[in-house]
């Protein structure tokens, strides 16, 4: 009996490991590196790190960005949005905040949960932070953390495209790909693969029959 007993755990173990959320967090530190995100002095109106959604997601369940120590004082109207990269620019947009008033205090790390935000394995997407739909109502600027590298992470990229929000879908943004990644975390829910559903199902089979022996 006690075989039939660490058999089943195995196969729960495996179950619940295909199941389990995946996340990916570069935070090595507040490090203030690249500058000035905000609107009032005329500074970068766009701030994004392109990803790679991993294997076997399909669902983007938050994003957050790790915000380095202020310039000028004084809060940033902006927004967090997540569209689809097409190599230059973004593509789709898929999930848009809404005005966002962050307090620029430093050294924060300010979080987003799309409801629903359903993403592609393999396909690059962009996270970014923008000014531009709230043009004129910033009066601080920042730096941003930089983070470690990541294989699902390509890159920091910015746009000083004014109050032109739809130019961040039509024109090829001033930077991309750029060293070192923002510091970032995204969390995601996993979808397991057919193939691991079909084993996960065999292994179920395979016990019923000799914990039926064992208790006949």
């Amino acid at each position: 009996m006690k075989k039939v007993l660490l058999l089943l755990s195995a196969v729960l173990l495996f179950a619940l490991t295909s199941f389990a959320d995946t996340t990916i967090n570069n935070f090595s530190g507040y490090n203030d590196y690249w500058h000035p995100f905000g609107d009032p002095r005329g500074d970068t109106q766009t701030y994004g790190e392109v990803f790679t959604v991993p294997d076997n997601v399909q669902k983007l369940l938050n994003f957050s960005f790790y915000m380095g120590n202020p310039i000028d004082s004084g809060q940033i109207i902006t927004g967090a949005y997540i569209a689809t990269w097409t190599g230059t620019h973004a593509g789709f947009l898929l999930y848009d905040s809404g005005e966002f008033d962050y307090d620029n205090l430093g050294n924060e790390k300010i979080t987003f949960s799309p409801t629903n935000l359903y993403v592609n394995s393999g396909q690059q997407y962009v996270m970014f932070l923008s000014t531009s739909k709230y043009s004129g109502q910033s009066f601080g600027s920042t730096y941003v953390a930089s983070g470690n590298a990541d294989p699902n992470l390509n890159g920091f990229a910015y746009f000083n495209n004014g109050n032109a929000f739809n130019s961040l879908f039509e024109d090829s943004w001033d930077g991309s790909g750029l060293s070192p990644d923002w510091a970032v975390e995204l969390n995601f829910d996993n979808t397991p693969e057919p193939n691991s559903l079909m084993l996960l199902g065999s292994g179920l089979l395979a016990v019923i029959p000799i914990v039926r022996r064992k208790l006949i």
